[in-house]
């Protein structure tokens, strides 16, 4: 809908009145959204891998500000895993990395968040089979966040898992045991987890280090990483330290629990609803509320510190922020499904790539000008 607006009223944007109170890049995102899921962003072919059928499909536009693109990922992300929940309960487990561990991950994120996010989900699987726990396979997904709620770098997993497991000997589900006077679900020690995920995580630190992950790229500024025995002793220390470990069952259902965790999955750092910018001031205000005293607050940032701030949490080119162990497989979305035979799945054709910016907004013009010449034709759609 946002999209036809504009579509609708593109002469609008040259108009003084409009043109004036936008920045070159506010124009260019409203015509990236007016231009998503049309001809301007060009087309490409899918062909699907068992029947052969194929279709052409529009591109998106791509750009992060898209409510078209990134509100139907989340929304479809979301659809996606509700299908595939099992009819047993779930908890909620966060897993934090420490403090001493923070400058190190923003010089060389990948390798620290990608031994982060094998360590999280390890940990649970490795405690959840052991005959003193639960003797199962869970299933999880994990999610990584980078951010506080005040943009300050706080890397930490989220992780959803399964009150219960599948055991492989005995070809049974076991339910997670209930312990207390309330009778709550309950997986593994949380100490027994704070140990075994310090020591996985720091046997894949250790393990990068050997393979040279911290060897490029500003090493100088950390001198635990000189060597390979300066870098042991100092993950052993940190081992001593109590690291930051939350698991319990979620105070929802499992439903309420994706959903708030599928609003960052296509997000980075921060809503644009907690942002607000003034243009007399040229402050940028960031607002959140302390779920912990349940005040409301705001911090004040010049927009060089707010931009800084949200560019620390920008990922590496590739880097899989979401992943998924155990029971809880990934099935192919219904959106790739064949519709011709039920059974493939839509492969895109190599082709069809989206075309430059500039290239996009004057065919986005073009088409304008055809619909408006062409009494009764269609305007694009998304």
């Amino acid at each position: 809908m946002i999209g036809a607006i504009i579509r609708d009223h593109l002469d609008l944007l040259d108009e003084p009145q409009l043109a004036l109170r936008l920045r070159h890049y506010q124009r260019s995102t409203l015509l990236d959204i007016a231009a998503c899921g049309t001809e301007a962003c060009g087309l490409h072919r899918e062909r699907c891998d068992h029947c052969g059928d194929q279709r052409v499909v529009a591109n998106t536009c791509g750009n992060r500000s898209c409510p078209h693109c990134q509100a139907g990922e989340r929304r479809a992300w979301v659809e996606d895993r509700e299908a595939e929940l099992l009819p047993c309960g779930y908890f909620h487990a966060v897993l934090t990395l420490p403090a001493e561990l923070r400058g190190i991950a923003e010089a060389f994120p990948h390798a620290v968040y990608g031994a982060l996010m094998r360590a999280a989900p390890d940990a649970i699987q490795y405690l959840a089979a052991k005959p003193e726990h639960l003797d199962a396979e869970v299933g999880s997904v994990a999610v990584l966040h980078t951010w506080g709620r005040d943009l300050k770098l706080h890397p930490h997993v989220h992780l959803i898992v399964t009150a219960g497991g599948w055991q492989k000997k005995r070809q049974c589900w076991i339910d997670a045991p209930r312990q207390g006077s309330q009778r709550r679900p309950f997986l593994v020690p949380v100490a027994a987890l704070r140990a075994t995920f310090q020591l996985r995580l720091a046997r894949l630190l250790l393990d990068d280090y050997d393979a040279g992950a911290f060897q490029q790229g500003d090493w100088e500024a950390f001198p635990m990483l000189g060597s390979a025995a300066s870098f042991r002793s100092f993950l052993s220390g940190l081992r001593e330290k109590a690291w930051c470990i939350h698991i319990e069952p979620p105070f929802g259902s499992p439903q309420v629990l994706l959903r708030y965790l599928g609003r960052y999955i296509n997000r980075v750092a921060v809503s644009p609803q907690r942002v607000q910018y003034d243009t007399i001031t040229d402050w940028v205000t960031v607002s959140w509320k302390d779920h912990t005293t349940q005040i409301d607050r705001a911090l004040t940032l010049e927009p060089r510190d707010f931009m800084a701030r949200f560019a620390r949490h920008i990922l590496p080119p590739g880097f899989v922020r979401i992943r998924f162990r155990g029971l809880w497989c990934t099935p192919v979305s219904d959106r790739y499904r064949c519709t011709a035979c039920g059974i493939g799945i839509y492969r895109r054709i190599p082709g069809g790539n989206r075309p430059p910016r500039s290239e996009r907004h004057r065919r986005l013009r073009a088409l304008r000008q055809e619909s408006l010449a062409t009494p009764g034709a269609a305007a694009p759609t998304a």
